[in-house]
């Protein structure tokens, strides 16, 4: 599901000889292949899509629900402001009353037909529903083109990420020794994504034979 296997516990792998790399890639790349075509891998991934799919924004409000739902939490504001300035001691009652004031104000702002919140919303309304509907068609795009719905698709393009990965390995370069760490002489393989390190030290005849399989499972998706 992430692109590569899971080699988690296997203590021993960089331990494997040289020689017995290539036969132990082909069983490995065979049994993911097997197992990726299996109805169990099938079930994952329809998880990870659907897990994956993006959340359609909010409904964009008409000027009409937008006007409702301002005067709805207006009068709301004004009921609480109502219920405190009648439970308010002496010595809160100019507060409390500065807030009523404020809530009435408030209400009759929300209902006044030429209220300049509303006018202007309704004026971009059109365009604000057309941004949120395009916004909405790119992220459902997005996520196709990440997890297509044939699970196939999305180990090609895991593949192919291997395959971009690994198509300049330069197997002669030279290391040399600092403290106990490695490093390419050539200051340009240093900074080389962690991919083509992993394939520099796994060897040419794993990583060949890794490739071919690789190059012949994508073939057969396309």
């Amino acid at each position: 599901m992430a692109g590569s296997l899971d080699l988690y516990g296997i203590r021993n792998l960089h331990k494997i000889l040289v020689n017995d790399r290539a036969a132990i890639v082909n069983d490995l790349a065979g049994y993911a292949k097997q197992y990726a075509n299996s109805a169990a891998f099938k079930n994952e991934y329809t998880l990870l899509r659907e897990n994956n799919k993006p959340a359609p924004a909010q409904k964009t409000e008409t000027p009409e629900e937008m006007r409702a739902s301002m005067i709805k939490s207006a009068k709301e504001y004004l009921k609480n402001a109502e219920d405190a300035y009648k439970k308010a001691g002496p010595d809160m009652k100019n507060i409390t009353a500065q807030m009523l004031d404020a809530a009435k104000h408030n209400l009759k702002a929300a209902e006044d037909p030429a209220n300049k919140s509303i006018i202007a919303y309704t004026r971009n309304y059109e365009s604000l529903k057309k941004i949120m509907q395009q916004s909405n068609e790119n992220m459902i795009k997005i996520w196709e083109e990440n997890y297509p719905a044939d699970h196939l698709q999305y180990i090609r393009v895991k593949l192919q990420s291997f395959m971009d990965a690994t198509a300049d390995i330069d197997f002669n370069a030279q290391l040399t020794e600092k403290n106990g760490i490695k490093y390419f002489v050539n200051p340009d393989y240093e900074r080389k994504g962690n991919r083509w390190k992993l394939a520099f030290r796994a060897g040419k005849s794993a990583v060949e034979t890794a490739r071919a399989f690789a190059g012949k499972w994508i073939s057969e998706i396309n």
